[in-house]
């Protein structure tokens, strides 16, 4: 199996039924890629693509994890089911490499890029896909909780 997995034991589930999923992002929010086994590292990429979209848009996914990255990442979200999040971040990667670019280097600079709203559109249709990334990413650990978590016996 590989990889890293947490431990969660019978106290922490009796006192909170989310701790499996807690477990479950604290292990792929904090561990290197390289520490995780191939069936995890989808988990991941989907995961950091949920966050940087969630936190700043697209913008912010490819100014801070760049366009290899999000190859990388469109494979993950196919593996995981999320095939609607993969195409638009297919699309707006096109749309990101269509242009020469390099990272903002100050906040000023990304505001200014920020403020031409160049991802407003695939933003919007990542935000309206149903299910949405996050329930995909739930069922992904239901069905595979034990490649990421050990309960305790």
């Amino acid at each position: 199996m590989g990889g890293k997995r947490i431990l969660v034991t019978r106290a922490a589930l009796a006192e909170n039924e989310g701790a499996a999923w807690n477990a479950f992002i604290e292990l792929i929010a904090s561990t290197d890629s390289c520490d995780l086994a191939s069936s995890q590292l989808p988990a991941q990429q989907a995961f950091f693509y949920e966050l940087e979209v969630q936190n700043g848009g697209h913008l912010q996914f490819f100014a801070n994890l760049g366009s290899e990255f999000a190859r990388e990442a469109v494979s993950s979200l196919r593996l995981i089911g999320a095939d609607a999040q993969a195409r638009i971040l297919e699309e707006a990667s096109a749309d990101w490499q269509a242009v020469p670019r390099s990272a903002p280097t100050n906040a000023e600079t990304y505001v200014d890029e920020a403020l031409m709203a160049e991802f407003e559109g695939a933003d919007r249709r990542f935000h309206e896909c149903r299910p949405s990334l996050l329930a995909i990413l739930q069922r992904y650990f239901s069905a595979h909780e034990d490649q990421f978590i050990l309960r305790e016996s």
